[in-house]
């Protein structure tokens, strides 16, 4: 194959783990000299994003929303001005375009990203759509086992390529730790398990904050609770103000309610999104994610390449990279005791945090390098 030209459409006003990966990919890919086109949405948080990287053609599109037809109509002709070869989705929506764009047009390639759970779809209509996709690439051994049980898409398709990370960032920095822990008042004889998450319900952060009504008093004592993200972002106000998905407001609301309670308001720190994750991930001694069914977190990798280990959900995605045991402890979802529970382990057993931290470190660097992720992303854009 000659010179390869990847238009990436990236369909999403929202701005947590897939779009941030996504931007992170597309600069990756585009850092090899592969060229880059992303079509977005002009109001979306990845746009801004995408700004500030170098040797990308942006196209954005005025409107929040576009349906799939019109989106689809708009990736036809800008395969046709910029002289696209390859189609790349990251989401749903997005797939559904680049599939009706490829309408007669066998010449251009359509790889899938997956990053979401693989629901049953063995209808006509997703049997069309998959005879569209050229690639379907995920991190996730799990997704990819339920894409073979519920996908109509032919087992040979199917690529697992894990995220990739720029471990070259994760760095252990003690003063800074320590700075940040002292900002927020964390006492000496006090370990901090923290969530890095959307403030969302899916996400389990009323289960998480739950939990620390199951420690006895001396149990809490010993605990700080940092919550860091925002709600989930369906938009902006005419003034650039976010506006937020009602359950997450809701839950947010809860949550800013629980950090006032005299039981609790020493132990529970509510943080919003930082840009500089890496360092509150290293203030940290236990990272958390209580989701109900995530599918394959970068939070928790990346708690993992700073030797963090992991108190995640018996579901999804998540016993793969916990593992059994291995680089942390698995509770059951919806379950705040559950949880609870987890957390004592290490309250009462301080050695399983550096033993599992240790584990987690070196399986997170092995299998999430970019190195060896861009190499199987190089194969498929030039594969005969």
């Amino acid at each position: 194959m000659g010179q390869v030209k990847v238009l990436h459409c990236l369909h999403s006003l929202s701005w947590g783990g897939l779009e941030i990966y996504s931007v992170e990919l597309i600069e990756k890919l585009s850092e090899l000299g592969i060229e880059q086109y992303v079509l977005c949405a002009g109001s979306s948080k990845a746009y801004e994003e995408l700004k500030k990287k170098k040797n990308l053609t942006l196209l954005p599109f005025p409107e929040a929303k576009l349906s799939k037809l019109a989106t689809a109509r708009l990736i036809r002709r800008h395969v046709r001005q910029y002289g696209i070869t390859h189609l790349h989705s990251h989401t749903r929506l997005d797939m559904w375009a680049c599939a009706l764009a490829r309408w007669n047009w066998p010449q251009i390639k359509h790889f899938y990203n997956l990053y979401m759970n693989a629901t049953p779809k063995k209808d006509f209509i997703h049997r069309w759509l998959f005879s569209k996709v050229d690639a379907l690439c995920s991190s996730s051994e799990n997704i990819l086992h339920d894409v073979r049980k519920n996908f109509p898409i032919a087992k040979e398709k199917l690529k697992l390529i894990r995220y990739g990370r720029k471990t070259e960032d994760f760095v252990h920095n003690e003063a800074l730790r320590e700075k940040l822990r002292i900002q927020y008042g964390v006492k000496k004889e006090q370990i901090v398990i923290g969530s890095l998450c959307r403030i969302d319900p899916g996400k389990g952060v009323r289960e998480l904050v739950s939990a620390l009504d199951y420690l006895n008093d001396q149990e809490l004592a010993q605990v700080q609770l940092w919550i860091v993200g925002d709600p989930t972002t369906i938009g902006k106000n005419s003034d650039g103000s976010p506006i937020y998905e009602p359950p997450s407001a809701e839950l947010n609301a809860w949550v800013s309610e629980k950090t006032k309670s005299p039981r609790l308001m020493d132990h529970i720190r509510r943080i919003s999104f930082q840009r500089d994750y890496v360092s509150y991930i290293d203030a940290l001694d236990v990272f958390t994610l209580a989701s109900y069914n995530e599918t394959y977190s970068l939070s928790v990798i990346d708690a993992m390449l700073m030797g963090k280990p992991v108190v995640g959900t018996n579901a999804g995605g998540t016993p793969e990279q916990v593992g059994a045991n291995e680089r942390g402890l698995l509770a059951e979802p919806k379950d705040a005791e559950s949880l609870a529970l987890a957390f004592r382990h290490y309250l009462k057993h301080p050695a399983d945090r550096a033993a599992q931290g240790k584990k987690a470190q070196e399986w997170a660097f092995k299998n999430h390098s970019w190195q060896e992720v861009l190499k199987q992303y190089q194969a498929l854009y030039f594969k005969e």
